[in-house]
C-alpha cells in the first residue's frame, strides 16, 4: 500500500510540475505575434491549463452579466510572464442594441486582467492621478476615475500578481465606482 501511494504522489508531483512555470502553448492558436504574443481568445478551462499561475475571477457584478472567452498574452515572448484578460458585459447589450443604428447606446462592462508579474502597478503607485484605498482583505489599490467612460478602475499587487478591474459606461459618481470596483475585487 505505501508502494502505491509512493507512486500516486510521485504522479500527482510530476504532473503538477509540468509547466515549469511556463506558459504551455500547446492548446493556444498565435493571432498576433509582435513585442508580446497574442493568442486568439480561449474558454476559461484552456486558459487554466495553459497559462502557469492560478486564475481566479471576479463573482459579484454591479449588472447581470455575461461572460466571453479569456486572452492570453505572452509578455516579451518569455513565456514566463503571462497576462490574461476577459470583459463580463452587460446582459443589457441584447435589450439595448438597436439593429441598423449607427450609433449605439453604451453598455456596462468590466474589463478583467491578472498578470503574474508587475506590468504597470509600480508606474501607476507613482502617478497623481492614482488614489490609494484600501481593500477589505487590507490590501492597497490604486482607484482612477474615468469621466469620459462614466467609469473608473482599480488595480493592486498582491502575492506576486497584478490585478485590474475596469468598469465602464455604468455610473458619474466616483464613490458609487469605487465602491462596486471593490466589492468586485473582494470577490475574486
Amino acid at each position: 500500500m505505501k508502494k502505491f501511494l509512493s507512486v500516486v504522489f510521485l504522479l500527482l508531483l510530476i504532473t503538477g510540475c509540468t509547466s515549469n512555470g511556463k506558459l504551455d502553448t500547446a492548446k493556444l492558436k498565435v493571432d498576433q505575434e509582435h513585442v508580446q504574443t497574442f493568442y486568439l481568445p480561449v474558454d476559461k478551462q484552456t486558459a487554466a491549463e495553459a497559462v502557469p499561475f492560478e486564475i481566479e475571477y471576479p463573482s459579484q457584478f454591479p449588472f447581470k452579466s455575461g461572460e466571453t472567452k479569456v486572452n492570453i498574452t505572452d509578455w516579451n515572448h518569455s513565456k514566463g510572464k503571462v497576462v490574461v484578460s476577459t470583459h463580463f458585459p452587460s446582459v443589457e447589450k441584447e435589450q439595448k442594441w438597436q439593429e441598423g443604428s449607427f450609433t449605439q447606446p453604451a453598455i456596462p462592462e468590466v474589463m478583467y486582467t491578472v498578470a503574474n508579474f508587475d506590468r504597470y502597478y509600480s508606474k501607476y503607485e507613482k502617478q497623481s492621478e492614482f488614489k490609494k484605498v484600501t481593500m477589505k482583505d487590507g490590501d492597497t489599490a490604486l482607484f482612477k476615475r474615468h469621466d469620459e467612460v462614466n467609469g473608473a478602475s482599480l488595480h493592486w499587487f498582491k502575492d506576486g500578481k497584478e490585478y485590474n478591474l475596469d468598469l465602464l459606461y455604468e455610473s458619474e459618481d466616483a464613490e458609487k465606482l469605487k465602491a462596486e470596483l471593490l466589492k468586485m475585487a473582494g470577490s475574486i
